[in-house]
């Protein structure tokens, strides 16, 4: 068995209408809180292209991959960081969540474009192998959330393929991010029992014969659960309710225990309007 521990952030654009909490004077407890947890793979979402920058400064044990979700790679992302001394990425990508995933684009009358950027990633020592895919749902439209979920469904195995052609060799699957969206939920029905409600309650549709992407809920899943219920909060208090962080695991990894990590820097505020998770896992 090889242990990983992979967290997810939504770290929150740099928005000059955030004043004190403006991403200058977060910057650095984001750094501080992921090198403190020490995670193997840390997703994150929201950052652009100068917040990318910065994580990476803050963050130099790690190797980025992914792109913004503009033409070009500007704008937001979902880049992956992989902890160079334990892990290497073989592969990665980003496609986005909309009719036309292979170029930049808007789908399912979302508010703005969507992502999902995914890494094939190796252990440094040993034979495991791992595929990480990190993404941010839409949080406007209830449409534009249940197509991401659809197109993971389709997307994720065909990318978990080992070998090009053979669907009966796979990667295991860890699919984390800011679904915009609670358990139990559509999109989260979506992805985890495959069941569309907006279809009738039928098991969702399956485009390709590689569409056999099975995931589960780490936090409902792990032994151990640490932390709030909740993943939102409004940079001074929790607010209730909003677990819409989430950490998706395929059958062949096992979720020993599941954190929301309500860490508070050092102004007594959190580095960010959402609570970073962290899933520990064995392969």
């Amino acid at each position: 068995m090889t242990a990983i521990r992979v967290l997810s952030y939504n770290v929150r654009y740099a928005n000059r209408g955030d004043h004190h909490d403006a991403w200058h004077d977060r910057r650095d407890a984001v750094g501080r809180l992921v090198r403190f947890h020490r995670p193997d793979v840390a997703a994150f979402q929201e950052p652009l292209p100068d917040q990318r920058d910065d994580l990476r400064e803050r963050l130099p044990a790690y190797e980025f991959v992914g792109r913004g979700r503009e033409a070009g790679g500007e704008g937001e992302g979902c880049p992956v960081a992989v902890r160079s001394d334990r892990w290497e990425v073989d592969a990665s990508d980003t496609f986005w969540l909309s009719e036309t995933p292979d170029e930049p684009s808007t789908g399912w009358d979302a508010a703005y474009p969507r992502i999902a950027t995914w890494a094939r990633v190796r252990a440094v020592e040993g034979t495991a192998e791992l595929l990480v895919v990190n993404t941010h749902f839409d949080h406007v439209s209830a449409r534009a959330r249940r197509g991401a979920a659809r197109l993971l469904r389709e997307r994720v195995p065909e990318i978990a393929a080992a070998n090009e052609g053979n669907s009966d060799e796979t990667l295991p699957v860890v699919l984390v991010g800011d679904l915009n969206c609670t358990p139990g939920s559509d999109p989260h029905r979506i992805l985890v029992d495959g069941v569309d409600a907006r279809a009738g309650g039928s098991a969702a549709e399956k485009p390709t014969d590689r569409d056999a992407l099975s995931l589960r809920d780490a936090a409902a899943d792990a032994d151990l659960r640490h932390g709030p219920e909740t993943s939102l909060t409004d940079f001074s208090r929790l607010i209730d309710g909003r677990r819409i962080d989430h950490a998706l695991v395929s059958p062949d990894v096992t979720a020993e225990a599941f954190a929301t990590l309500a860490d508070r820097d050092d102004r007594g505020r959190y580095p960010s309007d959402h609570l970073p998770i962290l899933a520990r896992l064995s392969l």
